[in-house]
């Protein structure tokens, strides 16, 4: 089932994130706002409230954020000049947080701020400093993000805040970590070095970590795919293709994926979702997501409770539908294993596709993939355990591990569906399905 992920907000902080641990699977938290020490206070709040908790914690990248201390009118056609640490103060100027992306085109057409919200006519982007024509008359409220599209930023300069962030941030009480506009795995690989206890969910949003999608997907605990971010950065008539490649990408790999970005941007300011909201949701429910996760619809909205009640229960009568539909592009031997506790022992973990739309209890997975059995523990209703696979006497290595895990394996049950290879070879794929009891594993 596709679960939540809540953003906590000035609006639904402090004693209202009980509402949010209650109805949603992860609590985040977005360090591109609010203080350190603001997010520890709701950091400790939330793990004295549940310990087990998942808590993910939003780092920045590079993208540069606007640094205006108040609320901006930009008028139509007038020209704006973003820069980087600007020695002089004039009307049209406004200083951004970080140093401007590198051009992969010799000219674009356009450039935006806030997601892709506003518009500007490029005119030049030399020595950190972005002119553009604005296409509209608006008001620029504080640290939005600047886009430019097919560009790429400056891994060292990225790889700096990563590190400095995920240092700040080492002794904060959160399980996940989340980076924006993750490039290469090079830093990803570093840090997971670094930082072994910690979940690392990159987020792809712009060309050149699309480009490198792959090494990403495979070195990352789960990926977010930042669909604001990423049509800015590509052009919203590629968003679709690009977001349906990322998916697949991820689901070859076995990694969790999380939709981020206007999800339910009509409940900002409605109590009833708009109906492109709804088919936005039934598209990637239908894809079989793991996680959709809500922003400012939880962070700022005064509607969101009502959000967060809404997106659940329209989660759960999407799983009843599920439920009750028959699956028909699935081996026949799976069907049998309706409601059932499944153990699967999958060494690199690509069999975990074949589950997806299978109705089952509980998951206990054995893999030698260790990022896999990191990271699907983030699923509902999974326990992932890191074992080495031995290349003879299957049957003793099934039997001691099925031993070890049997007070997880039968806690409510007294069978279970065991997924396994019987003859293992070179590039071998799960061929058996056998039923075993609680009463042969107790001696």
């Amino acid at each position: 089932m596709t679960r939540i992920i809540s953003t906590v907000g000035p609006i639904s902080s402090n004693k209202n994130i009980k509402f949010i641990l209650k109805n949603s699977g992860i609590v985040r938290l977005n360090m591109s706002h609010n203080t350190f020490s603001w997010h520890k206070k709701n950091i400790n709040f939330v793990k004295k409230i549940d310990p087990n908790k998942y808590i993910l914690i939003d780092i920045p990248g590079a993208k540069p954020r606007t640094l205006n201390t108040s609320v901006t009118k930009i008028k139509k056609d007038e020209k704006i000049i973003f820069k980087f640490k600007p020695k002089k103060k004039i009307k049209s100027l406004i200083p951004i947080s970080n140093p401007l992306p590198r051009l992969l085109k010799k000219k674009i057409k356009y450039f935006s701020v806030s997601d892709g919200n506003f518009l500007f006519k490029f005119v030049s982007l030399k020595n950190n400093e972005l002119v553009g024509i604005s296409c509209e008359t608006f008001n620029l409220s504080p640290r939005k993000g600047l886009n430019v599209p097919f560009s790429i930023y400056d891994n060292k300069y990225q790889s700096k805040i990563y590190i400095n962030f995920t240092k700040k941030i080492s002794n904060f009480k959160c399980d996940c970590i989340g980076l924006s506009f993750v490039q290469d795995s090079k830093i990803i690989n570093t840090l997971k070095n670094l930082y072994k206890n910690k979940i690392f969910i990159s987020k792809i949003e712009n060309y050149l970590g699309y480009k490198n999608r792959k090494e990403i997907i495979k070195a990352s605990d789960a990926i977010m795919i930042d669909r604001g971010d990423l049509a800015a950065e590509v052009g919203n008539e590629n968003l679709t293709d690009y977001v349906d490649e990322i998916i697949k990408d991820c689901k070859f790999y076995a990694k969790p994926i999380i939709i981020a970005t206007e999800n339910l941007n009509s409940l900002i300011n409605s109590s009833t979702p708009s109906k492109s909201d709804i088919l936005n949701l039934d598209y990637y429910i239908s894809k079989k997501v793991d996680f959709i996760m809500l922003s400012d619809e939880t962070a700022t909205s005064k509607y969101w409770k009502n959000t967060i009640f809404w997106l659940k229960k329209y989660l759960q009568s999407k799983k009843k539908l599920s439920n009750s539909i028959k699956i028909i592009n699935i081996q026949e031997i799976l069907k049998k294993v309706d409601n059932q506790v499944l153990v699967v022992f999958s060494k690199k973990g690509y069999f975990l596709e074949n589950l997806r739309g299978i109705n089952y209890s509980k998951l206990i997975l054995f893999t030698e993939n260790k990022d896999l059995a990191k990271s699907s523990n983030l699923k509902e209703n999974i326990n992932s355990f890191h074992i080495k696979f031995p290349k003879k006497n299957i049957d003793n290595f099934l039997f001691k591990n099925i031993k070890d895990k049997k007070n997880i394996i039968f806690k409510n049950n007294e069978t279970a569906a065991l997924l396994n290879v019987t003859f293992p070879r070179k590039k071998s794929r799960i061929n058996t399905l056998i039923v075993i009891s609680k009463k042969d594993f107790l001696k």
